[in-house]
This record gives structure tokens, C-alpha cells and sequence, in this order.
């Protein structure tokens, strides 16, 4: 009898060491599991950063063809509409304190008859943090790394010239210039308001690997001088100005 009990209390104790045991290997299997799909996130996670100055392409060689149009309005004359093409053409490079800049050369033509005029040449260079545009001597900030939608900069932050703060808007979204789509682009804008009395805009479109295709400035008062003028939208004085990109080398 006594022999039969400690067989049993044996053959008992086999049996909870077994239960233990797969107990404890079911455990050590799903904590294996678990570091494999923690480990397995972390690798997805380490993509490659995006090179936010894709969206400001700078070497030599490098053309931009804009169509512009600039509108002027008055209250002495008659409006005046203007369409002409604009280049810009990356020329020559030179390094000065160990940055690099590029001159870009400005070109006019008036109309599709007309050879290009030269019109101006101003420096640019870019670094990991920013891009900086010289023109007339007068530095202004263009750009700045990396791109967010919670970063403002003040474009006359190397200048003497009163503040105007700059953001970025619909990073990463496609933008349709006439029959041309850009997959990936990013706009950065100033002050945009528009009311009874007048409308201010600044925008600026960068695609991705090709640089600015659109550009617009609004700088308009709307008529005050009469009851039946007022409220319309009619333009009594200003300017408004767009750039659209025609041709470029970096176009595919």
C-alpha cells in the first residue's frame, strides 16, 4: 500500500514538471516571437531620410524657362498685361569660406521671335540647413532644412529689409501646372490675405528633383472710391505677378 502512494505522489510529480516545463516553453516561444516582431519593426522604421534639397536642385548646367505674366494696375492709366519667357541658367561655381556658391544668369525674351536678353546674375548656395538666394546684394533666405509644416523662417534674415516670415505647406502633394503633373512637390507661403479693401500673396512651388515651377506675388488694392465699387473685386491699383514652368533640363 505504501509502495502503491509513493508511485502515485512520482508519478504526480512527473506530471506537474511536465505541465511546468511546456508552461514554460510556451512562454519562452511567444517571448521569442515578440522580440522578433520588435526587432523586425525597428528595421522597418529605419528608412532612409527624404533629401529635403531635391526640392532646390543646384548645379551647373541647370536651366528653368518660366511663361510670366505681370499685371500692373493704376488709378491714372489704363491696366497693362505683359507676358514674356524667363531663364534661369546655372553658370559658373566658386568657393568662398568653404561654401560653394553658383552664379545663375537671368535671361529675357520678350517674345517667341526675340533672342535671350541678359537681365541680371545673382549668386546661390545651399547646405544642409538652408538656401540662400543674393540678388542686387541683397541676401535673402529661401529655403530651410529639414522641411515641416510647423517651420516659419524670416526670408530677410541676412538683410536690412523689414521681417517677413515664410512656412511651408502640402509637403509631399502633386501639383498640376497646365497639362504637366509634378507627383511630389512643396509650397512655401507668406502673408495670403485677401479682403474688401485689398489682397497680399506669396506662394512659391517646388517639385522634387526639378526645383521652382510656380511662383505668384499679389500686391492689390481693390476700388473704394465709389458705393457701387465696393465689395466687387474690381482692382483700382497694384501688381500681380506668376511664374510657370514651361522647359527645364530636369523635366523627364
Amino acid at each position: 500500500m505504501i509502495d502503491k502512494f509513493r508511485i502515485y505522489k512520482a508519478t504526480q510529480h512527473l506530471r506537474e514538471r511536465r505541465q511546468m516545463l511546456k508552461k514554460s516553453s510556451s512562454y519562452i516561444i511567444n517571448l521569442l516571437i515578440l522580440l522578433g516582431m520588435g526587432i523586425g519593426c525597428k528595421q522597418t522604421s529605419t528608412d532612409p531620410v527624404p533629401d529635403d534639397s531635391a526640392y532646390f536642385p543646384l548645379q551647373t548646367g541647370d536651366y528653368w524657362i518660366y511663361q510670366v505674366t505681370q499685371e500692373t494696375y493704376s488709378l491714372t492709366n489704363p491696366a497693362t498685361k505683359r507676358i514674356y519667357q524667363l531663364q534661369e541658367k546655372v553658370g559658373n561655381s566658386f568657393t568662398q569660406n568653404g561654401q560653394l556658391f553658383f552664379l545663375v544668369e537671368e535671361s529675357i525674351k520678350p517674345s517667341s521671335q526675340s533672342d535671350w536678353q541678359i537681365n541680371a546674375i545673382h549668386t546661390v548656395y545651399k547646405n544642409l540647413s538652408e538656401v540662400v538666394s543674393q540678388e542686387s546684394n541683397v541676401p535673402t533666405l529661401r529655403l530651410v532644412f529639414p522641411i515641416s509644416s510647423a517651420t516659419s523662417w524670416n526670408v530677410n534674415t541676412y538683410n536690412a529689409n523689414p521681417d517677413t516670415l515664410l512656412s511651408y505647406q502640402n509637403d509631399g502633394r502633386p501639383f498640376i501646372l497646365g497639362n504637366q503633373t509634378f507627383d511630389r512637390t512643396v509650397s512655401v507661403v507668406g502673408k495670403n490675405d485677401s479682403t474688401l479693401i485689398n489682397q497680399q500673396k506669396y506662394q512659391r512651388v517646388y517639385a522634387q528633383n526639378v526645383g521652382l515651377i510656380y511662383r505668384e506675388d499679389a500686391s492689390l488694392a481693390f476700388c473704394q472710391s465709389t458705393p457701387d465699387c465696393i465689395g466687387k473685386g474690381i482692382i483700382s491699383s497694384g501688381n500681380r505677378l506668376k511664374w510657370e514652368l514651361v522647359a527645364s533640363n530636369r523635366l523627364k
